[in-house]
């Protein structure tokens, strides 16, 4: 067996390190080979032993040196569990402040959405009076048209306050999904600044 070979079983039976970690094993036993030179290389060879015992070795070390370097730094292994740890009593004193602010905002929710329903009911039923007193008016007119010029008036004042009711309930309602897209974290499809 050549150097060349030699020192390619090693690399391919090294394949589970990082390709760093793999470069600096070869030019360290490079090196041992340029240092035997061309006479020296088959009393290094048989010195080191097979290219899979030594590669063996290798891993062995560096599974034992990564097993110590986690014993001196027991704190690297149990981050993980410290980290849940610390998450769930976080989430145990949020608790009573984030569970009020989730009934508040469902509250909310009910509260503004019954308020747009009741306006637009009252939007109707202003709108159906309106239209009464807007026929009542055609038919009185001819019998009593002073009586018939209030009714107009009064129906027109329905009219303008129906569109305004209208105007109401619909700023309500996008305030409220807002509020809800605002609530959930979405944008509606939409970045900021678009």
């Amino acid at each position: 067996m050549t150097r060349t070979e030699y020192l390619d079983e090693l690399s391919s039976r090294l394949s589970e390190l990082t390709a760093r970690e793999r470069d600096s094993i070869l030019a360290f036993y490079r090196e041992r080979f340029d240092r035997a030179g061309l006479g020296g290389e088959q009393s290094l060879m048989d010195e080191l032993g097979s290219p899979a015992s030594l590669a063996s070795r290798i891993l062995a070390e560096r599974a034992i040196r990564t097993a110590r370097e986690k014993q001196a730094n027991p704190a690297r292994s149990l981050s993980a569990f410290w980290a849940a740890v610390c998450a769930v009593c976080i989430a145990i004193f949020a608790a009573p402040f984030a569970l009020p602010v989730v009934v508040l905002a469902f509250v909310g929710i009910v509260v503004g959405g019954a308020l747009a329903l009741a306006g637009a009911v009252a939007a109707i039923a202003v709108a159906v009076g309106g239209i009464g007193l807007f026929a009542g008016g055609m038919f009185g007119l001819l019998a009593h048209p002073a009586s018939a010029v209030i009714l107009f008036g009064v129906a027109f004042l329905l009219w303008g306050l129906v569109k305004i009711a209208c105007t109401v309930i619909g700023a309500l309602l996008s305030l409220l999904g807002d509020f809800i897209l605002w609530l959930f974290g979405s944008s509606g499809g939409k970045k900021y600044g678009q």
